[in-house]
This record gives structure tokens, sequence and C-alpha cells, in this order.
């Protein structure tokens, strides 16, 4: 490994003394000298790799992980069923190290699979197109939101007050420099009603954002969205999670002009918040106005099919305030990954994964219910696979007293206006009839008395 040492002693040596030191010893001398480590033998008789493996293993076991946590939380990462042939293929060098398809005569293969995950999320979501990705579903909002206030020349957006407080705050970091309003809507029993969005319509209003489904885990009926904002010049904008679209009406079904998503549940581990997966879709009026990147299929000089990047310049994204965007990268690897699940799934697959979800936080929702002290939240409204409730306790203090009974509970939602007591909980279709059980018990048990501090 000497060799591949890219610092030469010289540069060490003015390296420690820019530091202050003398010798690489020095570096590490606040390191503990009276510890023992487990150690595996490196040299002499060896070990074969089934050995090691179990080894490594066993000192991996010593770790606190998710492994030993059961999740019931969710709030905009999910904990979702990822089949290994999904790592398999995604890891293959041909998509690992891949660079950015430019020249298409060598780069069909990279260019067929963004093709293909474009056709893939433009059906899930019942749009006209979609872009080869973005970085995360936060930003994607925010560039739609752009695309809004751009296409229209108007400076107050509308959004949502069911979206996911981050997302919101990414709206707000990316508009507030340009003069642009960012107003909530308030909600009204878990959903946006029409009546409220009809009074914070104006001629100015760029565009309004609702999600699918909301923060709070409600189902919004957007019955004459469409037509109130296009009464008024405005475009409607949606946010929606793409599992729950297998189940749910789509972003094209209720008229989106423009529609985007977070596709982490899409086959991407939730990997301690990122990288994740943005998804933006687009009805066919916005072609040439959504940033990113798109992939078109065409035919060469001898008729056969091939795929090019389409409609946008190599240097689009370098034109400063003429471009689309500054974004001027995507997330491929991981839109490739979106794209093997969804194949292995199937349409058929991803709805029953859906199902499951939906089946399993309402049988969670109603074991809740039952426990005296908690009180259900947004009552008589349909929910996906997320829900609220209020606690006879503060949040936190329940929620780590359930992380040292194994489960990793809802997300406490203290902050203003929703008080100390309320916790958003998720479960999706891999939990377990006697996983949920289990966190029930160890509800009921804290709220007994068994551990409150």
């Amino acid at each position: 490994m000497a060799d591949f040492i890219p610092h030469t002693p010289r540069e060490t040596q003015e390296m420690l003394g820019f530091l202050g030191l003398t010798s690489l010893e020095e570096l590490v001398r606040h390191y503990p000298t009276d510890r023992t480590f487990p150690s595996l033998p490196l040299a002499g008789e060896g070990m074969t790799e089934r050995e090691v493996l179990a080894e490594l293993r066993g000192l991996a076991a010593k770790n606190a992980g998710s492994s030993k946590v059961v999740v019931f939380r969710g709030a905009g990462a999910y904990d979702h069923f990822i089949p290994e042939a999904v790592h398999a293929l995604v890891g293959r060098g041909e998509f690992l190290t891949s660079y950015t398809p430019y020249q298409p005569e060598a780069s069909q293969g990279l260019l067929q699979a963004i093709f293909e995950f474009q056709t893939a999320i433009s059906r899930l979501f019942g749009m006209d197109l979609s872009n080869a990705s973005l970085y995360d579903g936060a930003t994607a909002a925010a560039e739609a939101c752009l695309v809004a206030v751009r296409h229209t020349g108007r400076s107050i957006l509308l959004v949502s007050e069911g979206m996911d407080p981050s997302v919101i705050e990414v709206i707000r970091t990316y508009t507030e420099g340009l003069g642009v309003r960012l107003r909530l809507v308030p909600l009204t029993e878990g959903r946006t009603r029409i009546e409220t969005l009809r009074e914070h319509l104006s001629s100015e209003v760029a565009g309004f954002l609702g999600a699918i489904p909301t923060f709070w885990g409600t189902v919004e009926d957007f019955s004459g969205f469409r037509e109130a904002l296009s009464a008024e010049g405005a475009l409607f904008l949606l946010h929606a999670n793409p599992h729950a679209l297998a189940l749910l009406r789509t972003p094209g079904e209720w008229g989106a002009d423009l529609a985007t998503g977070e596709g982490q549940p899409l086959g991407i581990s939730l990997s301690a918040g990122g990288p994740y997966l943005g998804l933006m879709t687009a009805s066919r009026t916005f072609m040439r106005k959504i940033p990113g990147r798109l992939v078109g299929q065409t035919v060469d000089q001898e008729g056969r099919r091939a795929y090019v990047l389409t409609l946008q310049a190599r240097e689009q994204h370098i034109r400063r305030e003429k471009a689309n965007s500054n974004i001027c990268s995507n997330e491929t690897l991981l839109s490739i990954a979106a794209t093997i699940y969804l194949s292995l799934l199937g349409p058929r697959g991803l709805y029953e994964a859906a199902a499951a979800s939906h089946q399993n936080a309402m049988t969670l929702r109603r074991g809740l219910g039952e426990i005296p002290g908690i009180r259900l939240l947004h009552e008589g409204v349909p929910h996906f696979h997320e829900f609220a409730v209020d606690l006879p306790m503060d949040a936190r203090t329940f929620s780590h007293n359930l992380l040292e009974r194994g489960y990793l509970g809802g997300l406490p939602l203290s902050g203003p206006g929703r008080g100390e007591n309320r916790m958003l909980w998720c479960a999706t279709e891999i939990r377990t009839d006697e996983e949920i059980r289990g966190v029930l018990a160890a509800a009921k048990e804290i709220l007994a008395g068994g551990n409150r501090r």
C-alpha cells in the first residue's frame, strides 16, 4: 500500500509542521493506550473466508444499529423491502463507474437505462414526461416552484400546510433571494379545502403545491383545484410519495401541471439520510422548461433504435440567469436502482407493497387508539401509511423509552402549533404482526408507568 500513498515524505513533514507536530505518532497521541481491542490474525495460520466473515459479523453485531431496532418512523424516509437483485445489478461496473452520457455512441446502455427510468416514473405519476432525476425530493419540489414562477412571471407561491416541513424550508431557501413570497395554505381537519385555497388565490399567485399524502399521512381530495387555479392563471403542482401512487389517484389524474417526489421508497436504502433521488414529472407544455436532463429515443443512420440526450444543450446549465436551473447533474445510479426495483416488483407487486403498508399502518393506528390516554388525530380522514397521535406525556421521552425496548417509534412533532405530545407514526409492508403487537405492548407499559422518565 505504501506505493499508493500520494504524499511524499517532504509533504508529510510540511503538513505536520503546519499542525505544530514533529511526527505522525504525535498526531494520534490522544488515542488511549490502555484499551484492548479485538484483533484478527493477519499472519501465520490465518482463517478461512467463512471464519473471517463470522468474526466480522460478530463484531458488527455489537453496534447498536438499525438491525436491532424495529422501525415505525417515516416522515420522508421509509423502511421498505429491497430485493437483493437491486444491489447486485446496480453495483455492476457499467452503472457504478459510468460517467455523464454526453457521447451517445459510447453510452447507449446507460442512456437506455435512464430512458427506462423516465418511462417508469412518467407512468407511475400519470404524467406526460419525466426528467432524468434530480438530487432529492425537496430540491425537485423547489425546482418545480421555480418553473411556476418563471412561467407566470408572478411572485407568490402557495404551499399546503400539509407539505413536509423540511421540503417547505428548502423551497423557502430557493426562493427567498428572488423576491418570491411563500404563503402556507392551512389544513382543516388534516386536509386542504378548496374554499381555503380560493381565499388565497389572486392575480399574483404563480402556483399551488399540494402533497400526496400530507406530512400527517392524510389523503387529500383535490377535486376542483385544477379549475380554480387555471381560472387565476396559476399552475397546479403536486409532491407525491411514489409508493402511495400505487393506491391513490396520480398527479396526472388530478390534472397537475408538474409533479415531483422523493424516490427513496423505490428500492433505495435509508442510508442515514442520503443520498436520495429527486423525481420530476411534467405535462408536455413544460417539456422545455423543466430542469435536468432528458433522454430521448430516436434512430441512427441505419434505422436502428438509439438513445440521446435531447432538447437541452450540454452547456445550458451554465448560462447563469438564462438557464432553467443551476442543477447540471442528477442521481443516475439511484435512478437506475429505482428502475430495477420497479421492474422487479411490477405494477402488481408495487400495489401489493403499498396495500400491505396501508393495512399495517391502520392496524397499528387502531391498536394505539385503544390504549388509554392516546388520542388519534384526523379521525374520519383516510390515511396512507402514516398517522399522528396525541400522547398523555412528552413525545420525546416516550420515544426514548420505546427505543430502550428496541423500537424506533413515531417522530416527535414538537414545535409551534404542534404541542410537545404529538407523534407521527409509520408502518410499511415489512412490519410483521408480531412487531406491531410488540410495540403496542411496549407503549402500554410505558404509559402505565413502567418507564416515564
